[in-house]
């Protein structure tokens, strides 16, 4: 193993202090109402499909304030007002997509619905219209870093939110076994929309992004941790700003957002992982107070280890 973090028996009790600022209930709260607000004005086309055994579906939803938001969307064929099923939400990682609906046809056969959403800006059927107060590294890392409400990602978490409001409209779903998983960044998602939403099961989140902002982006050796590192380095180089940006960066922490969880939590995470270090995955986990686990994998570095898979199958059976 090419350990380059802290090794395992360390990381186990890593819980470093939580950097919340006083207002951080309240931002939250006051976000999620302004999303409860806005209507999702959401829009539904069945698209053709070669396995019969599903039906597959183009979705529309307005995003938190602006923005329009893409989606997929595969039913079991036979999901319906009288057979409703669970739908797993999935995000997807950093400046990348969601998986080809082949991808989780496993899922279709244990009788679960999934939900792709695409992330504004990183795809060309979610481009992203807000405007943000300063300008920043290329990349969706430093946009708005200066004040809390204009973040990138305030609006990235809301939209991902929204994506369960729009589950909690559909008569075949059933809304007491909704779940959400992604992996980097779509695993800091889904452990943001487990923190913000109370409608959430379970989270299945892989190799976590977003999470103990300071140390990552202090140990990373690859990724776009680097954005920020760059934005320091070559347009505050003095780093008058530091402060706020760590200041903004602690409203979107997973690690700050982790004791609102009260679903099910699933973690994995590559012990040689560069992009998301150990021991930021740790600090998110071992600040969650719910029924928890967490798969390692010395040898592996960020993702890559097909064995998670099967975990999250076998995880799913036992909380349903």
């Amino acid at each position: 193993m090419n350990l380059f973090d802290m090794p395992l028996n360390e990381l186990k009790s890593y819980k470093p202090q939580l950097t919340k600022e006083d207002d951080f209930e309240e931002f939250w709260q006051r976000s999620i109402e302004e999303s409860e607000d806005q209507p999702l004005n959401p829009s539904l086309k069945q698209v053709d499909y070669p396995v019969e055994e599903v039906e597959v579906y183009d979705l529309f939803f307005d995003g938190f304030k602006n923005s329009r938001i893409y989606g997929r969307y595969i039913l079991p064929r036979a999901a319906d007002k009288n057979n409703k099923v669970p739908v797993i939400v999935m995000y997807h990682g950093y400046n990348w997509n969601n998986l080809v609906i082949s991808d989780v046809l496993h899922y279709s056969l244990m009788g679960y619905g999934v939900l792709l959403m695409d992330v504004r800006g990183q795809d060309i059927n979610s481009p992203d219209h807000n405007f943000y107060d300063n300008g920043g590294a290329a990349g969706w890392m430093t946009k708005g870093i200066l004040n809390p409400d204009n973040y990138y990602y305030r609006y990235v978490y809301m939209d991902s939110v929204r994506a369960i409001d729009f589950l909690m409209t559909r008569e075949e779903v059933d809304h007491e076994r909704i779940i959400v998983e992604g992996g980097s960044q779509g695993g800091g998602l889904a452990i943001a929309v487990g923190a913000l939403s109370a409608k959430i099961k379970a989270v299945m989140a892989d190799i976590p992004y977003l999470s103990n902002f300071r140390r990552a982006i202090e140990l990373y050796n690859e990724g776009p941790y680097e954005e920020i590192y760059h934005y320091f380095k070559l347009h505050d180089s003095l780093h008058r700003t530091e402060d706020q940006v760590y200041r903004t960066l602690s409203y979107f922490d997973g690690m700050n957002l982790a004791s609102r969880i009260r679903a099910d939590v699933l973690l994995s995470v590559g012990l040689e992982d560069g992009i998301c270090p150990p021991s930021t995955a740790f600090a998110l986990y071992n600040h969650l107070d719910t029924n928890k686990e967490i798969k390692v994998y010395p040898e592996y570095g960020h993702g890559g280890f097909s064995q998670q898979k099967e975990e999250k199958i076998l995880f799913l059976k036992k909380i349903f």
